[in-house]
Formats: structure tokens, sequence, C-alpha cells
């Protein structure tokens, strides 16, 4: 009987020494059995989110197209530079583009295209030719060389208003010539500088073509304007469109001289040269009176 107890208890030792072991094999390296039994598995850690990545799309706006009725509105070139931009922005072919500037054509000039053959409605660089040819400008090469070489800067109209007059003129010059005008940018510089309003600044702006012979027209305007501002303070009255200033001259009566009264600069133009004339006037009354004093006779 003893023998029996003494043999579970060697079996119950044996099991209990194989499940210590088996612990230490399944437990991880460098912690206890215990530590790997009181510690519960590690929960799966949850996946994040895929990455969004925000995209902005921009969907460009028609661009509107003016209509042309030949009447009121655009010039027929810069109608047709309109039109042909918005047909290259919307992709259109070439019967598209037909349709399309039929659509904007209103009036007599859509009667005009709507009477024609389909082969000529149909092409689009045909219709253009049409229009152009029926609204383009009527005056010939030479007539549109002299408005540009006479062309001056007159009273009261801006350095910028003068330039861009000049500019028009010389872009209806370019649509006429035969071969075009290869020296257009000299000579719209050039008309600028010798007939701005004001001598002194045409003085200034051939210095400063004779320093930079490749300037511009917008570089000799932008000198120009900032020379104008320049002129008075603040640049409140334009310096090319003023009276230049003038200083009377004092005539001597009998060794004596009569200090002329200042004009304000506070009257308009029409009172600066108002009270300059009565200035003048008395100054050559007092001229007369001395010379017809002179020639009288002495009296014996």
């Amino acid at each position: 009987m003893e023998e029996q107890v003494q043999q579970l208890k060697d079996l119950v030792a044996q099991l209990m020494a194989d499940n210590e072991r088996l612990r230490q094999e399944r437990s991880p390296p460098g912690g206890s059995a215990s530590e790997s039994v009181s510690q519960p598995p590690p929960e799966p850690e949850p996946r994040a989110a895929p990455s969004v990545t925000e995209r902005l799309v921009v969907i460009p706006r028609d661009r509107k197209c003016p209509m042309f009725n030949s009447k009121t509105g655009l010039d027929i070139a810069e109608w047709i530079e309109e039109v042909q931009a918005c047909g290259r922005a919307r992709h259109l072919s070439a019967a598209d583009q037909a349709f399309f500037i039929f659509d904007h054509l209103d009036g007599e000039a859509k009667e005009e295209i709507k009477y024609r053959s389909s082969a000529e409605r149909s092409d689009p660089t045909k219709v253009l030719a049409i229009l152009k040819e029926l609204y383009g400008c009527s005056q010939s090469y030479v007539t549109l060389q002299q408005a540009f070489f006479s062309r001056r800067q007159q009273e009261g109209e801006t350095l910028q208003e003068f330039s861009l007059a000049l500019m028009a003129l010389m872009e209806q010059v370019k649509q006429r010539a035969p071969s075009g005008v290869p020296n257009a940018e000299v000579l719209l510089r050039d008309q600028f500088v010798e007939h701005v309003l004001d001598s002194a600044l045409r003085r200034e702006l051939k210095q400063l073509i004779r320093r930079q012979p490749l300037a511009a027209l917008l570089e000799v305007r932008r000198e120009a304007i900032r020379w104008e501002q320049e002129g008075f303070p603040g640049g409140a009255r334009a310096r090319s469109c003023s009276l230049p200033t003038a200083y009377g001259l004092q005539y001597g009566v009998q060794g004596r001289s009569r200090p002329a009264s200042p004009v304000s600069p506070r009257g308009g133009e029409w009172g600066e040269l108002k009270e300059l004339l009565q200035q003048q006037q008395a100054q050559l009354n007092q001229l007369t009176q001395t010379v017809t004093s002179m020639q009288k006779p002495p009296i014996i």
C-alpha cells in the first residue's frame, strides 16, 4: 500500500516537472512563467485608415464672345481676335467654328453671311475674310500713314491718351501695309517724342533717346509721365498741359523800376493769362509814355 502511494507521489512530481518544463518552453525568452501566465496576450493594433489626398478640380468657365452687328461695339479686327480666341478655348472643329461665328453675328452682318453659298458659310476662314472685307478699314495705306504722321498732342490731352491714339493709328497702318511695318516701334517712339505739347519735355525726351537709342515707346512714356508729375507738387496739374511760367520784363522809367505783382498760382490758367496780359499792357503803356516824353522838343 505504501509502495503504491509512493509511486503516485513520484508520478505527480514527474507530471508537475513536465508541466513546468512545458511552461518554460512556451514563455518568451527573458520572462518568467508566472509573467507569461498573468499577462494577457496583446491585442492587435487597429489598422490606420488609408490617407485620402484631396484634389482641387478647377473647371474653366467658357470665354464669353461679344456679338458683332457692324454698327456698334468692337471693331472688326478686335472682334475677329475675340472670336478666334473663343474658338481655340472651346477646341471647336472647322464646321463648329463657322456655326459659332454665325451665332455671334447680328443685324446686317448676319444677313450678309446668311445669303452666301454653303461652301462659304461652312468655312470659318472665308466667313472672317468676307466680314473683314466688308467692315474693315476703308481708308488707303497712304491716308492712314498721313493720319499717323500728322498726329500731335492736343490741348488738354494727357500723355497716355496721346500715346494710345498713336498706337491705334499705327495698328491700322500695319493692317493695311502690303509688307508690314518693320520699324513700327521706332516710328511710334519718335512720333511721340517729336509731337508732345511741352517744348521742355520734348528736349528732355530727345536727350533720353540719345542716351538710350533702343528705348521703346512705353519706356519713353513712363519717363515723360514721371517728368510731368514732378513739375508740380503732388502732380495736381499736368505739366505738359499747363501754361509755361513767364516772368514779366520790367522796364526802367527815368531810372526807377516798379516790381510786377506775382501771378497767383491758385487761379485758373485763363486767370493767369489775363493777369499776365494786363501786366504786359501796363508795361507797354509806360514804355510808350517814356518814349513820347523823350521825343518832345524842349520848351524855351
